[in-house]
């Protein structure tokens, strides 16, 4: 039988796939696979090894890596050896963990402080190093009206501080962050300019009531304790969002979208009324839903969790099944475009009440009603609801076992609390952190300085080189000296300065789809004047229901049109690097360096920023000049659309006392600004956009004359190294320390990112 074996490091973000001596990853069909995350690629891997690769149907994967990761490989294999056909058998080699990866990091980090080399004790070095470590890791809880989800936050809290009622009303978004082990709830309110109404202090349910109903607090800040998802030494942070249909904030329906569409995959719990499905409030955000399962592999699946709740309100005894309604909620979503969801089923008011009870909290007489009907979850084995969970096979065990634990001593309410699901997603959050975001994490910090140590790497590589070879260091020599003619007389630079100048890329296709969404969903709104004879209260009612679906769609094409700007923007910044990159290597080319045994154009681009520092860096030189850009004129925005029509459509006096509106006519009045509102937002985004990559290249080229000062010192000093043997050798032996020191350095970080 063929065996492949595959390694998978998830904190580098490296694979091999070997077969026959052979690294599979360095081929056409594989390559892309050597450095992506494993959950993107993944559903890929077994048609390319069966079909073009090995083509047999029978072969073995032998994977090293993490649990989860082998998990997700092995729901796979069975997936293709059920439906394919195929017959794939695969072992697991378990990774070595360190307990705390982020503590050993910081170590590093220390070290590198302390250390030889000026560029590593750079305080910038330590900053962004602070910035990956401390990022903030977001959970959205997002719902229609009556889902719940105050409910499921609060079991998740294990007290009441969310409140449930009025929820139609909820003008507030809450952000929760994570404080392991704190006692309570402290927490500071903010308006929409971001402006402290409510000095930090300490919350209680009754606080939180009267915080929601104020319509000048926009957002609460909240720290406290989330007891069951494990930090996992990250800045957690639960946001509970006001739903589309309730929120009275436009910025806050943005945020929801943002949320949904956000590049950085934030984890979506997306709470559903398991007695009340089929609401129009779903429809829009499902579809956006729908979008971004559709892209980044098995990540951007697991990262949409979709809790049924208040499913203690069927009953059993009297033949109504859990199961069909379950089905139900698969088919709802698969007709929003979403197949294979993770559902999970839960009781959130039970869990919440079984908890307050274990917390010695004192409980309402509907709470301790609520509490008496726990057996429903211990004695009828189909609201065991943590068995419909589409956990891996490890926490199901886990969860298993503690089911088991609590049954044999007799402990009822821990047994009905596993029972009602709400621990199940709490160990698909902890699995979703584990699996995602601590290795991103992880990954991302080392990003903050891998690229200092290595330039330094290079460079004792290059002194060992001339030391070695004379003839090649007289060369060399000779070399900096045309390289650094060229660069000082600027012709190549003021080519490059042209490209920059003319660089593009094209938007036509992102526009286009930004434009079939308008026109298909203005679409289906139009269907609700097809009418030419409906009464005023009819119109009344459809225009309501119509303007709640345009502000949902400019929410969603606000968002759409960020996304590509951004978008847009960061390419562009790959580009200029891109060329910065090439005009190196063509001046390399062009002087005839020669073939020495390092990468010569990594080494003399080693200061090149990457895409996100040179936007960053741009941004904030512009931040100053473009600070006024917000305006407070609640009434007309540009990206509330109905505010463009008000004057001229909403006048009371055009259907006063007439019974009957021509609904046509009506459609007419209605769809026309509303789609140009739309059009002339896509017309200022693209206009954005073009500003934005002007200055980009504007402020690259200036960015190019800090680049061209550093490549002539780094010219320079590779000059003076190979300028003789004596000043060479007396290089060589400062830095025999200093290279023990770098060989110890990446030894350990080698070491703490093995698996």
């Amino acid at each position: 039988m063929t065996e492949v074996y595959i390694k998978y490091n998830p904190y580098k973000v490296e694979t091999s796939i070997i077969l026959d001596d052979k690294d599979l990853t360095e081929t056409a069909s594989l390559r892309h696979f050597k450095t992506e995350r494993l959950q993107i690629w993944l559903d890929q891997l077994v048609p390319i090894l069966a079909d073009d690769i090995l083509n047999d149907n029978t072969f073995k994967i032998t994977f090293h890596g993490t649990t989860p990761d082998y998990e997700d490989l092995l729901e796979m294999c069975q997936f293709y050896n059920n439906t394919k056909k195929l017959n794939i058998t695969l072992t697991h080699i378990k990774a070595k963990e360190t307990e705390d990866k982020i503590a050993e990091l910081k170590k590093l980090v220390k070290k590198m402080s302390e250390g030889p080399f000026p560029a590593l004790r750079d305080y910038k070095i330590q900053q962004n190093f602070e910035k990956a470590i401390n990022s903030e890791f977001e959970i959205g809880v997002i719902a229609t009206m009556s889902s719940g989800k105050s409910t499921l936050i609060n079991a998740l809290l294990g007290r009441e501080l969310m409140p449930a009622k009025n929820e139609s009303c909820t003008a507030t978004i809450a952000q929760i962050k994570n404080i392991d082990n704190f006692d309570g709830f402290m927490g500071t309110c903010f308006d929409s300019e971001g402006n402290v109404i409510v000095p930090e202090q300490s919350l209680t349910y009754d606080d939180m009531v009267v915080f929601n109903e104020r319509e000048d607090i926009s957002l609460i800040k909240i720290e406290g304790d989330i007891p069951n998802i494990k930090s996992h030494k990250m800045n957690l942070v639960l946001v509970d969002t006001p739903g589309p249909n309730s929120s009275l904030n436009q910025a806050h329906r943005d945020h929801t979208y943002r949320v949904i569409k956000n590049d950085s995959k934030p984890m979506v719990l997306y709470v559903l009324n398991g007695t009340q499905l089929h609401t129009d409030d779903d429809n829009a955000l499902l579809s956006t839903v729908a979008e971004q399962m559709r892209v980044g592999g098995k990540q951007s699946k697991d990262r949409f969790i979709f809790a049924v709740n208040k499913v203690d309100c069927f009953d059993p005894e009297k033949g109504e099944n859990l199961e069909d309604t379950l089905s139900n909620v698969e088919m709802y979503l698969r007709d929003h475009g979403i197949p294979n969801p993770n559902i999970y089923p839960i009781s959130a008011e039970l869990a919440k009440v079984i908890r307050m009870e274990k917390k010695g909290l004192k409980l309402t007489r509907s709470q301790r009603k609520t509490l008496q009907n726990y057996d429903l979850f211990t004695e009828e084995p189909s609201m065991h609801l943590n068995r419909y969970s589409p956990l891996s096979p490890s926490l199901k065990m886990e969860i298993q076992t503690k089911i088991d634990e609590a049954r044999s001593a007799n402990d009822y309410y821990t047994e009905a609390l596993y029972h009602t699901g709400v621990p199940a997603i709490e160990a698909a959050i902890n699995e979703y952190l584990e699996k995602y975001a601590v290795t991103s994490k992880i990954t991302n910090a080392i990003n903050s300085f891998k690229k200092i140590i290595e330039e330094h790497q290079l460079m004792q590589k290059l002194l060992e080189e001339l030391d070695r070879n004379q003839e090649e260091r007289q060369k060399t020599y000779e070399q900096m000296n045309r390289i650094e003619q060229e660069v000082k007389q600027g012709e190549k630079a003021k080519e490059l300065d042209k490209k920059i100048l003319n660089l593009d890329i094209d938007v036509t296709e992102d526009v286009e789809k930004v434009q079939a969404k308008i026109n298909k969903e203005l679409a289906n709104i139009s269907n609700e004047f097809n009418n030419s004879r409906i009464t005023r209260k009819e119109a009344d009612a459809k225009i309501f229901k119509c303007r709640k679906k345009v502000e949902v769609l400019q929410s969603d094409v606000l968002t759409d049109l960020e996304k590509m700007v951004q978008s847009y923007i960061h390419d562009n910044a790959v580009q200029l690097i891109e060329e910065y990159k090439s005009y190196v290597e063509e001046i390399i080319d062009v002087t005839g360096f020669e073939n020495l045994k390092f990468d010569k154009v990594k080494l003399l681009t080693s200061n090149l920023p990457s895409a996100d520092d040179l936007i960053l860096a741009n941004t904030y030189s512009r931040r100053e000049v473009i600070g006024t850009r917000t305006v407070k004129n609640e009434n007309k925005k540009w990206y509330k659309p109905w505010t463009w029509f008000q004057d001229s459509y909403y006048e009371e006096d055009v259907y006063w006392n007439v019974e009957y509106v021509d609904g046509k006519k009506l459609r007419t009045e209605f769809i026309g600004p509303v789609k140009q509102s739309l059009e002339d937002n896509i017309d200022r985004a693209i206009n954005h956009l073009e500003n934005e990559k002007a200055n980009l290249r504007e402020f690259f080229i200036e960015e190019m004359k800090i680049l061209k000062e550093k490549l002539l010192e780094k010219v320079k000093e590779i000059k003076e190294l190979s300028k003789g043997a004596e000043a060479l050798s007396k290089q060589i032996q400062e830095n025999k320390e200093k290279k023990k020191w770098l060989d110890d350095l990446v030894d350990r970080l080698e070491k703490i990112l093995e698996i």
